[in-house]
């Protein structure tokens, strides 16, 4: 053996003797590298359980009961490696009432790629080690109660990282400038309190296709540079203070599928051929700003759009013909000064058959309303022309929508009667024709068609879903929900204690110490009742006089402060 070893043939004793010794030392050598070899897995899947463990220490939920067993890998939303069985790649603890704050010792925990802690509780800040991770993919740590200033290392050299999902936390200070983050898709931060204005570096990123930067403290001018990035397809920057046009880059970067500025102060007119440079456009929101001119006659050849608001602007003229956008399902033009021609553009309305909510409300809108409007979408939910000029009679076809939630046509000059075939709108939650010029009697058909009588706990909770509206500036309907996350979902999430973060940014305000006051007296009641009216099980809504008791209560306490 030992010939084979060291390559000697014939050895004289001492040799022998020398040669016995080095060999011997070879094969201690050997096992010692062997047995190094197979205990490095032990101790990695150490330093994992005792990370996990660590994590399981820092936070609180009865969801984590199951990381007991030695098989880390095995645990509820942990998942390992398939060829390194002892290295955690991901944990998804989305939805698990987590509350707590995150350890640094996640940093131990080196081959993590996806780390999803979505919708839970957790508070403080990002650790800093975490920040600097060099494995992770995709972090998601949206709507928590997070706070502080967003790291600037997790913006510093993560060239791995696909995805960043903060939103929905109370993160305040600077977006971080970007550095080396050749992989980023998806920037989520909408709903903290970022503040300052958006860095023209994030053009850098050249690789982001969606950017969330929606319901912050955002100001100053939106950077011409974001026009540069070629793949961008998602641009949300609504409801934050961002004041000057939009650049015109921005309008010409023809990837762009939802684009949204509504809730700024933004000015300008919107370029003529919009419909041409934004071919792929599915979803256009500009409301609460402060343009003017005219809706762009090529939006008809937007042909992917979806979702049009325009409302509470200065926009004037009449409506172009939008019946070629045979996917719209929402048009909101409320607010504005449109003239209605000669309706031409409600019969081309006709043609868009997925179309459920249009609304009108508080424009130039005169003349009789046609018969026409009867041919529009079957599945129509919500109509409204409340304050414009309409005169003349209600028509009969209004009856056709009995998928209809909402139906306002208050301060205008309709007379006549009231048709009967309003009663055909049994699912009709909102019905609003007061201040018009209507004679004759309600017809029985309104009143007893609705399922026989008109159910009290539907006008609660329409109540409550309005009071909601009122206080935060937004809509059921707005994009800002749909899966699981509902208007009250999203007002309950934030009270009592952060209620300030979704209130209306346009509510007027006063000092500090006023605005300490009404808060205290005022809106905080009032949003309680708005939750309350708005729970989704009738039976845990309070009863309309209970309401109005609250109500009153509340009226009272805040004459007192006065």
């Amino acid at each position: 053996m030992f010939r084979s070893v060291l390559g000697a043939q014939c050895l004289p004793a001492a040799s022998y003797r020398a040669s016995f010794l080095l060999c011997s030392l070879i094969i201690s050598l050997s096992s010692y590298t062997i047995t190094t070899s197979s205990a490095q897995p032990s101790n990695r899947s150490q330093i994992e359980l005792q990370a996990l463990l660590c994590f399981k220490q820092a936070i609180s939920s009865d969801s984590l009961r199951s990381w007991s067993s030695s098989n880390f890998c095995r645990w509820e939303g942990v998942k390992c490696d398939r060829t390194r069985p002892d290295r955690v790649v991901s944990i998804d603890l989305t939805s698990n009432e987590l509350s707590g704050v995150l350890p640094d010792c996640m940093a131990n925990l080196t081959s993590l790629q996806t780390l999803v802690l979505a919708r839970n509780n957790l508070e403080g800040t990002i650790p800093e080690s975490l920040a600097r991770s060099s494995s992770l993919v995709e972090l998601n740590l949206s709507h928590n109660n997070l706070s502080g200033e967003i790291p600037a290392s997790l913006f510093n050299g993560s060239s791995r990282l696909v995805t960043v999902d903060l939103q929905m936390n109370s993160f305040a200070g600077k977006i971080p400038l970007p550095h080396n983050m050749a992989a980023l898709r998806f920037l989520g931060l909408s709903g903290n309190q970022i503040s300052a204005g958006i860095p023209p570096a994030l053009a850098n990123i050249s690789s982001l296709s969606s950017i969330l930067l929606g319901q912050n403290k955002l100001q100053g001018p939106i950077p011409e540079s974001l026009g540069q990035i070629q793949n961008l397809s998602t641009l949300d920057l609504s409801y934050n203070n961002l004041s000057g046009h939009v650049p015109a880059t921005l309008y010409n970067q023809s990837s762009l599928e939802f684009f949204s500025v509504g809730s700024n102060i933004l000015i300008g007119k919107i370029p003529s051929d919009i419909g041409h440079t934004l071919p792929n456009l599915e979803s256009l929101i500009m409301s609460f700003n402060k343009f003017d001119g005219s809706i762009p006659a090529s939006l008809a050849n937007a042909s992917n759009l979806q979702v049009l608001e325009l409302s509470s602007n200065s926009l004037s003229g009449s409506v172009p013909p939008l019946g070629s956008l045979r996917n719209l399902n929402k048009l909101l033009l409320g607010i504005n000064q449109f003239e209605a021609q000669d309706w031409s553009f409600l019969t081309s309305l006709t043609n868009c058959s997925q179309l459920l909510e249009l609304s009108m409300d508080e424009n130039s809108l005169n003349g009789s309303l046609p018969k026409s409007v009867g041919n529009l979408s079957p599945h129509l939910q919500k109509l409204n022309f409340g304050g414009n000029q309409i005169s003349g009679r209600i028509p009969d076809e209004i009856g056709n929508f009995v998928d209809l939630t909402l139906l306002d046509m208050n301060s205008n000059m309709l007379s006549g009667e009231i048709p009967s075939t309003v009663g055909n709108l049994t699912n009709l939650v909102i019905l609003n024709l007061s201040t018009n010029r209507f004679s004759g009697e309600i017809p029985s058909t309104v009143e007893y068609g609705m399922g026989c009588k008109i159910s009290t706990g539907g006008d609660v909770y329409s109540f409550g879903v309005l009071l909601l509206e009122m206080l935060t500036g937004k809509r059921p309907t707005d994009t800002l929900f749909g899966n699981d996350l509902s208007l009250h979902k999203y007002v309950d999430f934030y009270f009592p204690d952060r209620i300030d973060e979704v209130l209306d940014p346009h509510m007027p305000q006063e000092d500090k110490v006023v605005n300490d006051l009404r808060m205290k007296s005022f809106i905080v009641p009032i949003v309680e009742i708005g939750l309350l009216c708005s729970k989704e099980s009738p039976k845990d809504r309070p009863g309309m006089s209970e309401v109005c008791a609250k109500i009153a209560s509340i009226k009272q306490d805040l004459v007192k402060t006065l």
